[in-house]
């Protein structure tokens, strides 16, 4: 970025100088070839090319092919006007003074006397113009402003003449296109009849009416607005050569902006020279109307606590610059009892008096044309000071589907993380302590890969999510020549013996499942080669050993001293599961029918059956004569489909009833990690959790927060969570369109059989470590809510009994890495937060993750009401919706 007296623009100056005005011949010559000398220049040393003893000719604007028509016009970020007549430079200061639009220089034409002055007022706009419309618009208001001017300069392809003197430089000045509709707006008010002046000046300029002002408004930076045919934006992050206005307090304003011209106002139409006479008839302009609800109850004493530039201005200590009252204008206006405030933030200073009238004509404009709140980083001076929200409002008031930002991310460079990452990787590795070390790094840092290369020189256990990863690694150290075994995966099988296998996993019994797959090995070769894959496994030596989660929690320890274990494997220490109590009773009666194991079976059917709904139950310990029996009459029986088991083993359960009546018991087990030194990678691991789960004793690393070649762009509007989706068809249709709005033809990670896409992307609880989507553009959609009976076994299992209000969730302002925001909690138990938002943040993250944007620059959209750091925020408000939804 370029500022001051160093920026440069561009325009075509003529390479020639002259001392007087040039000859009707010399004119010609200079015409045919100034189009062709475009030159970049800053203003001082333009405004020096231009007088005595230069006097060179200039065009302000560039063209193409060389040469010097409206059709061939390309750019222009200089203009002027032509003062002969009616004005004095003087006077003509005191005029831009009067509006803050202010010159960059005035130098006087060959003609000027000091009796009859003659000038001409160079102005600088702080963005190169390339939209004609948008060139005329500027040169039509400035020309309002100074009705004095010469009307035959205002064509873009003027050819004007150097002069004398410089008699004003500023070479700071720089004025912006919402300012100057500002400032003819001022001018306009103050006439005789503004009604119909307004619309004369829209209709010669081509902008549509909205309340009787042209349809302009600032918007925010980070808005992506639908483009239309007769829309103009301005963004500042996408502006070519942008001028920085050069102060400490800057009295106007360059945000982005948008203009809605009429139909007919079409560049096209500009470029044909022989429309010249046509447009000063006017265009035919759309007069539009259009209101605002104020907003309500809005507590003004929580504004004063949280927001110094209103706490200082409402009592008149610190005096605003324009800008910064427009800033504030526009955010309280649309606050019920805000009107209020502004006139007493008027009357709290005597130098506010000579601009009331001003000010006045402002707050009609602002309400008339619907402003948006400006962003306090738009022109608050105290922004750098404060955490602040987006704008005033919300600094004063969270509404929900709106993030406040209370704490500013710190993002590191990718190089830096990885450091970090090798750094506590090889601390945990290399001590002699065993243990539990956490290390929290991003998705798609390289944790794999600095574990692989450790391969060579360490012995350790490898535990990964999915055999599929697995496999992964193993090619990987394969690769690198290291030798390892690793836990096979179970064959293909027939589909009898698929279901069977998968029913006594899902009932929990594991020995039976060894049992039935040795009888299968003496007619299998597939099985028998399995079970001794299986075998060689438990036999190796001083090898790596790569294993799942699953394996390494119902096995036995292996003879390597160190586990590591890649991503989070809490969700499987804690495993949650569902059994059926109607499948329960029927075991319970087969059960009772043995004499030995009679009494115990009685006593924990009446545990489940007298249990209460709703409400966490410890498990009552109890001995089994004849345990085996148990599992037996689970194997046999093929219409028992829950884990009983499991249940039997249980730490905690919860009995509920289901829509249909039928009673279910959702219980938690606790499984413990080997006796070993364990090193868990994971992008999603919470700290307090896992103090809570391992011990205060535990070692955990957080490599920190990483800057990202991708972008994360997060709608946090609505929660889109499953029920609600599921309840309401119209949130899907929202989505769908904001996802064609904002990240179109991008593949959609969300709930399972929400959308119908190709098979291959993977869903919320089934995204760990897929690959598949590196490098592409995707939506996140969904808040993935867990069963609330979930948190609770949690909060039991690790140890923390809830009071009578502590399970009691709603909606309700939270404060949580760095954010502000409403989201569906608990609010009296601090534990039951934590464990909820580690368990949605985990998949969320996890989702994110696949697009690998740590490394590839690609686009995620994330549709969900919970925060994601990194994200960039769009805001949308309820009339944004509706209009997106009708549309």
């Amino acid at each position: 970025m370029l500022k001051g007296t160093l920026a440069k623009v561009k325009l075509s100056l003529d390479s020639q100088c002259f001392q007087q005005k040039p000859e009707k011949w010399e004119t010609a010559i200079i015409s045919s070839r100034i189009a062709s000398l475009p030159t970049e220049i800053t203003m001082q040393e333009f405004a020096q090319a231009v007088v005595f003893p230069n006097g060179r000719s200039f065009a302000p604007a560039v063209f193409k092919d060389g040469i010097r028509k409206n059709a061939y016009w390309v750019s222009q970020q200089v203009f002027a006007l032509d003062i002969d007549e009616g004005l004095s430079v003087a006077d003509a200061i005191n005029r831009c003074e009067r509006y803050d639009i202010m010159p960059n220089f005035v130098y006087t034409t060959f003609r000027s006397t000091p009796e009859h002055e003659k000038f001409r007022m160079v102005f600088l706009v702080n963005e190169e113009i390339y939209d004609i419309r948008v060139r005329e618009l500027v040169q039509r208001s400035l020309m309002t402003l100074f009705p004095e001017a010469d009307v035959q300069a205002k064509d873009a392809s003027r050819l004007l003449f150097g002069g004398k003197e410089l008699v004003y430089e500023a070479y700071d000045n720089v004025i912006s296109v919402p300012d100057l509709l500002n400032a003819v707006i001022l001018h306009i008010k103050a006439g005789s009849n503004p009604s119909r002046d307004m619309e004369r000046f829209c209709r010669n300029v081509g902008i549509d009416l909205i309340n009787g002002y042209p349809n302009y408004k600032l918007i925010d930076e980070n808005d992506e607005i639908a483009s239309e045919d007769n829309l103009f934006i301005s963004m500042t992050k996408k502006r070519t050569n942008p001028i920085i206005f050069n102060r400490e307090r800057p009295k106007i304003s360059h945000g982005s902006y948008m203009i809605k011209f009429s139909k007919e106002n079409t560049e096209e139409y500009h470029r044909k020279d022989e429309g010249e006479l046509l447009k000063d008839h006017g265009f035919k302009i759309d007069k539009l109307k259009e209101s605002f609800t104020q907003i309500r109850d809005f507590p003004f004493e929580k504004l004063e606590e949280n927001c110094k530039l209103y706490r200082q201005s409402i009592c008149g200590e610190y005096w605003l610059y324009h800008n910064e009252m427009f800033g504030v204008m526009t955010n309280l206006l649309r606050v019920k009892g805000g009107k209020t405030k502004v006139e007493q933030i008027l009357n709290s200073r005597p130098e506010y008096a000579q601009k009331k009238t001003e000010w006045k004509v402002m707050i009609n404009q602002i309400q008339k044309s619907n402003y948006a709140p400006s962003r306090c980083d738009s022109y608050c001076p105290f922004a750098k000071e404060c955490e602040h929200a987006l704008n005033m409002i919300e600094q004063g008031k969270l509404f929900r589907g709106r993030i406040q930002m209370t704490q500013k991310p710190n993002f590191q460079p990718l190089e830096d993380a990885e450091k970090k990452l090798k750094q506590y990787f090889h601390e945990a590795l290399n001590s002699e302590e065993n243990g539990v070390f956490v290390i929290k790094a991003p998705t798609g840092i390289g944790k794999t890969q600095l574990y692989v290369n450790s391969a060579q020189t360490h012995t350790f256990t490898i535990a990964l999510p999915t055999h599929r990863l697995k496999e992964e690694v193993s090619q990987r150290l394969n690769h690198l020549g290291c030798k390892h075994v690793k836990v096979p995966q179970l064959p293909d099988l027939d589909i009898e013996f698929a279901e069977k296998i998968e029913r006594l996993y899902n009932n929990g019994a594991y020995k039976a499942v060894n049992a039935f797959l040795k009888k299968m090995a003496r007619q299998n070769e597939k099985i028998q080669e399995y079970l001794l894959e299986l075998e060689n496994v438990y036999k190796a030596r001083n090898q790596i050993i790569l294993t799942t989660h699953q394996r390494i929690l119902f096995t036995k320890e292996d003879t390597n001293d160190t586990l590591v274990i890649d991503e989070d494997i809490i969700p499987s220490l804690l495993a949650v599961s569902k059994m059926s109590v109607s499948d329960f009773t029927l075991v319970c009666s087969k059960l009772m029918q043995s004499e030995e194991n009679r009494a115990a079976i009685f006593t924990i059917q009446n545990m489940v059956l007298n249990a209460p709904t709703d409400l966490v139950q410890e498990r009552a310990a109890y001995l089994l004569p004849n345990a085996n029996e148990v599992e037996k009459i689970i194997v046999e029986d093929s219409a028992i489909k829950s884990d009983i088991l499991g249940f039997l083993n249980c730490s905690y359960f919860v009995k509920t009833k289901g829509p249909n009546g039928n009673e279910f018991i959702y219980f938690i087990q606790r499984h413990q990690l080997p006796k070993k030194k364990v090193i868990i990678l994971s992008a999603t691991i919470s700290q307090p959790i896992a103090k809570m789960l391992f011990g205060s004793q535990v070692r955990y690393y957080d490599v920190g927060l990483t800057e990202s070649k991708g972008e994360i762009v997060q709608i946090p509007i609505k929660s889109f969570s499953r029920y609600a989706i599921k309840e309401n068809q119209e949130l899907l249709d929202l989505a769908k369109k904001l996802i064609d709005m904002y990240n179109p033809n991008s593949a959609i990670i969300t709930y399972k059989g929400f959308m119908e896409q190709d098979e291959t992307i993977p869903t919320f609880g089934n995204t760990e470590g897929i690959d598949s989507l590196k490098g592409q553009n995707i939506t996140v959609l969904g808040t993935p809510h867990v069963n609330p009976i979930t948190y609770l076994l949690y909060s039991a299992v690790l140890g923390y009994k809830l009071g009578l209000n502590d399970s009691k969730m709603e909606y309700q302002p939270v404060q949580r890495n760095g954010f502000r925001f409403f989201f569906n909690t608990y609010g009296s138990n601090e534990i039951l937060q934590e464990i909820q938002f580690y368990l949605i943040e985990s998949q969320l993250i996890q989702a994110i993750g696949r697009a690998r944007i740590l490394r590839e620059d690609a686009k995620v959209l994330v549709l969900s009401n919970l925060p994601v750091q990194g994200a960039r925020f769009i805001h949308l408000s309820q009339r944004d919706i509706q209009n997106l939804l009708h549309s």
